[in-house]
């Protein structure tokens, strides 16, 4: 049986649903610099999210749903390139698309996300709808970078402070290992290292999260340097983010049923 909810029959959706976890991927289409396709994030994160999926099928049941391309985006409008979705849009797109996977039969469901933008929306939509509806579900949100952090900086593979980044060394070197026609060397050539500089992004205000109009629109539209990053490093990278989130989706599924 296929582990894609949009391969699958109405049957077969029914007869899998109570033991299955299904993962709503979010994502956004977004500028991504010079010098990487505006789907990026798309890419990475439904290619996550399909890669754990496999690897976990041995283990439990997993059926990712079709990627939600559109997030809260935004900042990134000065730039161009991009589509975004108001806060409240995606969040309402977000808990409607979890409502009617709870109306299937699913139990357990993962949103797995793949743009920072969406982070705190997310949260917000799995804590209303295990609180809101009358049906037991139990729900996971997170950012697939965030799941495969102590195993990344376990293996010494990049910075804490590199992932994820936007369009940066982390983002281009797993799109040069998954999909190296959608960046642009031409592009790369145009970019330059914002790691020194004081772009107003990197304040320690540790607790909080502080929002500055405009900033973004001051910088090139990327972080740290993109320009260092390469394909042996992104194969690695995308490796143990995909058998750290396989084992997210296994230990998630492992939670006691709710009665």
């Amino acid at each position: 049986m296929s582990i894609l909810f949009s391969e699958m029959t109405r049957d077969e959706i029914t007869a899998a649903a109570p033991q299955a976890v299904a993962v709503l991927p979010t994502a956004a289409t977004e500028q991504h610099g010079p010098h990487m396709a505006v789907g990026t994030d798309i890419i990475l994160c439904e290619n996550v999210a399909r890669r754990a999926a496999e690897r976990a099928a041995e283990r439990t049941p997993v059926i990712v749903a079709p990627i939600l391309p559109f997030g809260s985006s935004w900042h990134h409008y000065p730039f161009g390139g991009t589509i975004s979705l108001t806060s409240r849009t995606f969040i309402i797109a977000v808990q409607e698309a979890l409502e009617g996977l709870v109306r299937c039969g699913f139990r357990k469901i993962v949103v797995l996300n793949g743009h920072g933008g969406n982070s705190d929306h997310v949260g917000v939509v799995g804590q209303d709808l295990v609180n809101r509806l009358d049906h037991p579900v139990t729900v996971a949100t997170g950012n697939y970078w965030d799941i495969a952090r102590p195993a990344l900086l376990e293996k010494n593979l990049l910075d804490s402070s590199l992932i994820p980044g936007h369009a940066g060394r982390f983002e281009t070197s797993i799109m040069m290992a998954l999909r190296p026609d959608m960046v642009r060397e031409e592009g790369l050539k145009r970019v330059h290292d914002v790691s020194e500089d004081d772009s107003g992004l990197d304040v320690d205000l540790t607790g909080a999260v502080v929002q500055v109009h405009g900033t973004w629109a001051k910088g090139p539209g990327h972080t740290d340097n993109p320009a260092a990053a390469d394909a042996e490093l992104g194969r690695a990278m995308f490796e143990v983010i995909a058998d750290a989130v396989a084992d997210f989706y296994s230990n998630f599924a492992g939670l006691p049923a709710i009665p």
